[in-house]
């Protein structure tokens, strides 16, 4: 399998819209110089529930949450991918006030290090940059509107299973925060398969870790963390358009809200 035909599969990996410090859209692999791609995707989700200390769930007061946001990635060189996204969302959580729509933007490169075979190994950087004001949730559904930067290292590999194009991404990344919030880990992995020449079945796992104050986790119980799958599937409807249909939910976590949700992008490629 040439790395043109990789490249084409992993353009198609799930954008994460969550507040989860700009995960990986298009995984470690580059955009060709003078090529690149636009995404719009929209999740909703709500929840009753929430992980206490322990990572047990406890009934919490209804919360809501509804997601837009564009990436946009093009590539500058054969080794330079530009990226930047744009993000809005609105949280309401029963027995508060309205809050405003909270707005973000991303923007950075992707740098290739290594390429051999059909593996990639490539860094990505991003600014974080807040355009409105905190969405005034309470301490257990915080969302972060501090600017700050990630750190991201990512790892992509094509392959084929019985005769079926796949492909394992494996991304780590450090952020860090202003307005003196806590820095924030995280380690994604996605798996795709190419079940149909035009239909792409995903699965993705997110992981964050941070500390519940800027001190950091100094001990176990000191941190928050979520897990969350990701399970999607992607359909192309020509060369240049493709639709994409999954589900998130937190499987586990601690002193983290439990979110359910579907989530619908839609890729525009040239």
């Amino acid at each position: 399998m040439c790395i043109r035909r990789v490249a084409c599969v992993l353009l198609l990996l799930p954008l994460w819209l969550t507040a989860f410090a700009a995960p990986a859209a298009a995984g470690a692999f580059l955009e060709p110089p003078g090529e690149g791609e636009i995404i719009t995707a929209t999740s909703f989700s709500d929840t009753t529930r929430a992980f206490d200390a322990s990572g047990k769930l406890l009934p919490v007061r209804s919360y809501k949450k509804f997601e837009l946001g564009t990436y946009i990635e093009y590539g500058l060189t054969q080794r330079v991918t530009f990226v930047v996204k744009s993000q809005g969302d609105y949280v309401r959580q029963s027995g508060q006030a309205a809050p405003p729509l909270a707005a973000s933007g991303d923007i950075g490169a992707r740098i290739g290090l290594v390429h051999w075979s059909n593996t990639v190994l490539s860094i990505q950087g991003l600014a974080h940059l807040p355009f409105g004001s905190d969405s005034q949730q309470s301490a257990l559904f915080d969302e972060d509107r501090a600017a700050g930067a990630d750190l991201r290292l990512l790892l992509g590999h094509g392959f084929a299973i019985h005769g079926m194009p796949a492909f394992l991404d494996v991304e780590a990344s450090h952020t860090w925060r202003g307005a003196a919030m806590p820095q924030e880990w995280h380690a994604d992995v996605t798996f795709g398969i190419r079940l149909l020449p035009q239909v792409l079945a995903i699965l993705a796992s997110y992981m964050t870790m941070a500390g519940n104050t800027a001190a950091g986790c100094r001990s176990w119980s000191d941190c928050w963390m979520a897990v969350k799958l990701q399970p999607g599937v992607v359909y192309d409807f020509s060369r240049h358009w493709s639709g994409e249909l999954s589900f998130f939910a937190t499987v586990a976590g601690q002193d983290e809200g439990r979110e359910l949700g579907p989530m619908a992008a839609l890729w525009y490629r040239f």
